[in-house]
Parts: C-alpha cells; structure tokens; sequence
C-alpha cells in the first residue's frame, strides 16, 4: 500500500508540499515593477492607427502640392519649347496677315491716280493741288493750296470718292493770302 500524505493526526491542516508552492510560484505572473514617479501629467499611450491617419491626412494635401508643381514645371519647359518652335511659324502667318490686309486695303480703294483725278474735277479754278500721297495703310493725304478752305471742303465732299477726307491741318501760305490745306483720309 501506498504511503498516505496525509499526517497521522487527521485533524491537521493539509498543506501543499514544497515542490507544489515552488511550481504555483514559478506559474504565478509577477507585478510589474512600480514605474518610476511621473513628472507632470501621465502621457497616454501613442494609438499608432491613428497616428499614421493623422500623417497621411497631413501628407495627402503636401505631396499633391508638391506633384502640381512638379507637373507645372515640366509643362511650362514644354511650352517654352513648343512656343520656340512655333515662333517662325507664328511670325509668317502674322507677316501673312499683315500683307493680306494691306492687298485688301488697296484693292478695294480707288488708286491714287482716281483720287488725283476726283480731286482735279471738283477744285475750284482759284485752288491748286500742291500733294497727294497714300501711305503704306491705305490712307490718303491731299495738300491743297485756296483762298477760301470752306469752298474747297464743300466742293470735295460733294464727290462720293472724297467725301472721306477730313482736314487736318490749315496754314497760311507765304506772301500771296492763299491758305494752305492738308486734307487726310479717316
């Protein structure tokens, strides 16, 4: 028969043996050791979920600033190219347009020697025509030279191909009473 563990006086506590308490001590968690004592307000721990929400919101709108100017650089260094190659092409049509207006211009006016001729008919026999020129736009500028200038500016507005030329400029001529007119095209 086995030994009983149990001592002779029944009535006896029963206690663990030593090899038990040394087992249920080694199970047993230890309490931390006591932290040192805080200065100030205890700090919570870092939640690092939220943390990188926290950066990520932050960092969202700097990395989409930083790409835009990225972008923006290299779109201005490709239009400064383009604009480099387009400059001759951009200079012709302009060249172009500028020829085509000024053909257009005189196409559709009446040559100077029409506007000579107009101007031959309708001046009174005491006025004299001193210039008549038409500028690179088209514009005529007439010089007459009369005694009496509101004669002469109702005579050339009575002819359809004067009626648009205003004076611009009146002198009296040299020695002889005559008025000098410059008359321009508007």
């Amino acid at each position: 028969m086995a030994a009983d563990p149990r001592p002779a006086n029944d009535s006896a506590p029963i206690r663990p043996s030593l090899f038990d308490r040394a087992v249920d001590a080694a199970r047993r968690e230890r309490a931390p050791a006591p932290e040192p004592a805080a200065r100030g307000i205890p700090r919570a721990p870092i939640d690092r979920a939220a943390a990188l929400l926290a950066l990520s919101i932050v960092a969202t709108p700097l990395v989409t600033l930083a790409g835009a100017a990225l972008l923006t650089v290299r779109v201005r260094g490709e239009a400064a190219v383009l604009a480099e190659r387009a400059a001759p092409i951009v200079a012709d049509r302009n060249a172009r347009q500028r020829a085509r207006a000024l053909l257009a211009s005189a196409w559709h006016q009446p040559t100077l020697g029409t506007t000579i001729e107009a101007v031959a008919r309708t001046l009174p026999p005491d006025a004299a025509l001193l210039r008549a020129e038409r500028g690179p736009a088209g514009a005529v500028s007439v010089e007459l030279l009369a005694p009496d200038p509101d004669r002469v500016l109702a005579a050339l507005r009575r002819d359809p191909v004067l009626a648009a030329l205003r004076a611009t400029a009146q002198a009296r001529a040299d020695g002889d009473g005559r008025m000098r007119i410059t008359l321009e095209q508007r």
